[in-house]
């Protein structure tokens, strides 16, 4: 698999995260990999998880073993922006704005087309009403009755009237786009960096556990949340409850275990 076809995970702190929505769902179809979500939803952020995706330690090794990521740093992220970048930002922002102000004028002119015999009726009648008025002023003073303004008024005026007062979007109402990535860092500034896992004896356990369990055909989640170091699923979560919970020990507490039950008891639900 070459590089680009590859996914990237970005390592930060000792943790990886997958920010791409395509290869969060490429890893839960292709490679049986789930993660966790930690960020938070755009539209319900307090009720939604969104992206990135976490990944385990146990979840990075093996697909670095399946040659299916690449492990970065971004190196730029953690200095402060530069002249240069502060500049293609506001420019950005600016551009954004504009197009928004187009769009939005568009929309307008549109919603004015498609009701403007209803403007054009409503002018018409307050129009009339109004001249009634004054006829009926002119009529008594000099017995004239002046030329009708409202009926020399087209569909044509009505529009050109409403998109004079078309006014554009303020600031405070433009819509701004939240990047899943920095869109000014190049591939140059994209590191490689290196991945040492396991370290330990309980981390090569459950480094061991997970791939025995996937290469069975079974989906791995995380487990701290029941108490356990892995969730067995016989399917994809999305359609089955977790079957197991998976805890991993060292040896020496598996030994300990023997003579006194109520540790095995205190782990089980």
């Amino acid at each position: 698999m070459n590089e680009n076809s590859k996914i990237e995970v970005q390592i930060e702190n000792c943790q990886g995260y997958v920010w791409s929505v395509q290869d969060v769902l490429r890893l839960r179809r292709d490679h049986r990999i789930l993660g966790s979500l930690v960020g938070c939803g755009a539209k319900h952020p307090r009720e939604e998880q969104g992206l990135p995706l976490l990944l385990s330690p146990q979840e990075i090794q093996v697909l670095k073993e399946e040659n299916v990521v690449r492990l970065v740093q971004l190196p730029e992220l953690r200095e402060p922006p530069t002249a240069e970048r502060k500049s293609s930002s506001h420019e950005y922002l600016e551009s954004s704005y504009q197009q928004q102000i187009h769009i939005f004028k568009k929309e307008k002119e549109k919603n004015i087309e498609q009701f403007a015999d209803r403007i054009l009726a409503g002018k018409l009648k307050k129009m009339e009403k109004m001249e009634g008025k004054i006829l009926k002023k002119n009529q008594a003073e000099a017995g004239l009755s002046p030329e009708s303004k409202a009926l020399r008024i087209t569909r044509e005026d009505v529009i050109a009237e409403e998109i004079k007062k078309i006014q554009p979007i303020s600031r405070d109402h433009q819509v701004l786009q939240i990047h899943l990535r920095d869109p000014w860092i190049s591939e140059q500034g994209r590191v490689k960096t290196r991945w040492v896992y396991p370290t330990g004896e309980l981390n090569k356990c459950r480094l061991l556990a997970f791939k025995r369990l996937r290469e069975q055909g079974l989906f791995v989640g995380e487990g701290s949340k029941f108490g356990g170091d892995f969730l067995v699923y016989l399917g994809d979560p999305v359609r089955f409850h977790a079957k197991y919970i998976l805890i991993c020990k060292e040896k020496n507490w598996i030994e300990g275990a023997r003579n006194r039950p109520q540790d095995l008891v205190a782990k089980s639900r």
